[in-house]
């Protein structure tokens, strides 16, 4: 089956994320454009994505995953995926050790925190829009003990993307795969990134941060279901050099 899978979604907990970006609304908005597999990616944290998971109990035809999108000490953006929420939670709960609180009201009136009724819960007291203050290597080493996917996040983009921060992919970079912005087509990656279009899976992913910009991005890939598994199963299979 063909599954159409969008990898990077905030919720109205990232505090650049519309207000009305809440998990309920993410999930009825992802079901009516026909995603089957979608993952929650709040700035380095993952405490909406229970609140999404329970909102699509009852969409059989759609799964939700964890995740979170980290800023590394370089000021990189990396994709977390995680297959179940314990691990996610894991590995945040040692990186907010590294990352700072906040008492400023008027950034953390700006994380919401919102269960699967559409409700506000409260405020997350953590400084999203801050840097994990520790480096991008060991924050790979965090996700993969955790039995994560790690994915560069939109590698072409002037910033926050390990290419516009390092200028290249180190070899010690143990990437999983490398997400495309919104704004680049996978036939245009053979001519920008040849060095890295026979190296790695490249995905794509929304970045959504309103509801009228979910699934407007994403990755298609033929599997026999839309877990988790069949999405790391298709990233295991290596590099497919016929972009369209």
């Amino acid at each position: 089956m063909l599954i159409k899978a969008d990898i990077h979604i905030h919720t109205c907990l990232s505090p650049c994320a519309d207000i009305t970006q809440s998990p309920k609304r993410i999930i009825e908005t992802a079901f009516k454009k026909g995603l089957k597999l979608i993952f929650i990616t709040d700035h380095n944290t993952a405490e909406n994505t229970e609140a999404a998971m329970k909102s699509a109990e009852k969409y059989k035809d759609m799964n939700v995953y964890p995740g979170m999108e980290l800023t590394s000490r370089e000021e990189v953006h990396t994709l977390a995926l995680f297959e179940n929420i314990n691990d996610a939670y894991e590995a945040q709960n040692y990186l907010y050790g590294y990352l700072p609180d906040t008492d400023n009201k008027k950034e953390y009136e700006n994380q919401i925190l919102a269960n699967e009724l559409d409700e506000v819960e409260g405020f997350l007291k953590k400084s999203l829009f801050s840097a994990v203050d520790m480096s991008l290597e060991k924050i790979l080493e965090i996700i993969h003990e955790n039995n994560g996917i790690a994915i560069a996040a939109h590698i072409d983009r002037e910033s926050f993307s390990v290419l516009s921060q390092l200028g290249f992919i180190p070899k010690s970079l143990n990437y999983d795969a490398l997400e495309l912005s919104p704004n680049m087509s996978y036939a245009q990656v053979r001519i920008k990134y040849p060095e890295y279009s026979n190296k790695f899976v490249f995905l794509k992913g929304s970045d959504a941060h309103s509801l009228n910009m979910v699934g407007t991005a994403y990755t298609e890939f033929e599997a026999v279901d839309n877990s988790f598994k069949s999405l790391r199963n298709y990233i295991n299979e290596g590099p497919v050099l016929t972009y369209s």
